[in-house]
């Protein structure tokens, strides 16, 4: 027989006594309720405006997250907050709604391969042979630039096509279809290309000012095009950046933001700042598969400097390169005159306070994009305040008398020296 659990509690409980709340005093519990409840609120208010608060100091300028497709991912701009009229906080609203909105319109006027409503950008352009089109000032700028130097990059379009197509790829066999290094009928498409794009008979942009143009192209050359499955004529590609800056870094001045710098992934840079405030920049040396950090150059001052590199150094870097398992190396720096990618040598920079960044480009380019160096050519860009840096042998070879090289490398037997150019 199994035991009984006897009930420890017998003893009913006691029925809960009902208080009556007394009505007196109840104004000043009202009003208790009611400045706690205001405690409360203005403590939130105060956590929130803390959390949202901008230090005075250097800040990282973001596009803004509700923006439109833009440039943002391929620029950083970092700014000193505090030193205008206005707090920090609001030199930071203001500041990325400007970024927001001119990175977005960059993105759209400069695109070769999409089209936006209200604006006439290179793809209208590509789409309207023979018509006359407004373009965006900026745009027009850059063409006029362009014009000035007399470069015809910008009609190298189908054969960046291909490039791009060549950098997407993962595998080196898959290389083969895009490469005019091992492809031979794609090699003498590009010299094709080249001979047009080389010929104002057969394409050529006139402009016509109030920001229109038109672009005329024979019917050989449309011909072509269409059979051989191309559709751009026009395209700055890997040259954008440096025009995309340029706007940005002249915006934020226009509008007296000038406590900051704009650099893009790919070596295009703009210091805005007219302080004697120490910069740095990074003098990169590539040999063989290695690449030194030779030097850091310091300046201060408004600074474009211009990097140019035959090799990739991010990720980033994959629509501009491709890297054979082998070590070769691919390029989007075409040469004008056969379409195929060439550099002179794996790195090299040049710098001006006086000019943006697209005018040192275009003046470095037929230095650059070339069969053989000529160093007497970068003492003659001295005469237009544009000066150089680069690397031979361990040997930085610079051309300012007023430029202070510091951290020159230094391991082992490894050690770079630097010589100034007499």
């Amino acid at each position: 027989m199994g035991r009984t659990i006897k009930n420890q509690n017998t003893r009913r409980p006691k029925p809960v006594e009902k208080i009556q709340l007394s009505e007196k005093h109840i104004h000043l519990r009202v009003f208790l309720v009611i400045l706690l409840l205001a405690v409360a609120a203005v403590s939130f208010t105060y956590a929130l405006t803390s959390y949202l608060k901008e230090e005075t100091g250097w800040k990282v300028i973001k596009v803004s997250s509700a923006a439109k497709a833009n440039v943002g991912d391929e620029f950083t701009f970092q700014y000193e907050l505090g030193g205008g009229e206005t707090s920090a906080t609001a030199e930071y609203k203001a500041l990325t709604i400007l970024y927001s909105d001119a990175a977005v319109k960059a993105y759209e006027i400069f695109s070769a391969d999409e089209s936006f409503e209200d604006v006439v950008n290179l793809y209208e352009l590509n789409q309207h042979p023979g018509e006359v089109l407004t373009v965006e000032e900026p745009l027009y700028q850059a063409l006029e630039l362009l014009e000035t130097y007399g470069n015809r990059n910008l009609y190298l379009g189908p054969v960046y096509e291909e490039m791009y197509n060549l950098f997407q790829c993962k595998e080196d066999y898959e290389t083969a279809s895009f490469d005019p290094e091992q492809n031979e009928v794609l090699r003498e498409e590009f010299a094709v290309i080249a001979d047009f794009a080389a010929d104002p008979e057969a394409v050529d942009l006139k402009l016509l000012g109030e920001n229109q143009v038109r672009l005329e192209v024979s019917e050989e050359y449309q011909n072509w095009m269409a059979e051989n499955g191309y559709e751009t004529y026009l395209d700055f590609y890997w040259m954008k950046n440096a025009f995309i800056v340029d706007y940005l870094a002249d915006l934020m001045i226009e509008n007296g933001y000038i406590r900051g710098a704009i650099s893009s992934y790919d070596g295009f840079n703009r210091n805005l700042d007219e302080r004697e405030q120490a910069y740095s920049f990074n003098i990169l040396d590539r040999v063989g598969q290695d690449i030194y950090p030779a030097a850091v150059m310091e300046y201060s001052g408004p600074e474009s400097i211009v990097y140019l590199r035959n090799y990739p150094v991010s990720d980033q870097d994959q629509a501009h390169y491709y890297e054979m398992k082998s070590g070769e190396i691919r390029t989007a720096y075409i040469d004008g005159k056969d379409g195929l990618s060439r550099t002179v040598r794996n790195d090299l920079v040049a710098y001006s306070s006086e000019k943006g960044c697209a005018e040192v480009l275009l003046t470095m380019i037929p230095v650059y994009i070339s069969d053989s160096f000529d160093a007497s050519a970068l003492e003659k860009w001295t005469a237009d305040g544009i000066y150089s840096i680069y690397c031979e042998n361990r040997v930085i070879h610079y051309n300012d008398e007023k430029l202070t090289l510091k951290q020159l490398y230094q391991k082992d037997d490894l050690v770079y020296t630097a010589v100034l150019a007499e």
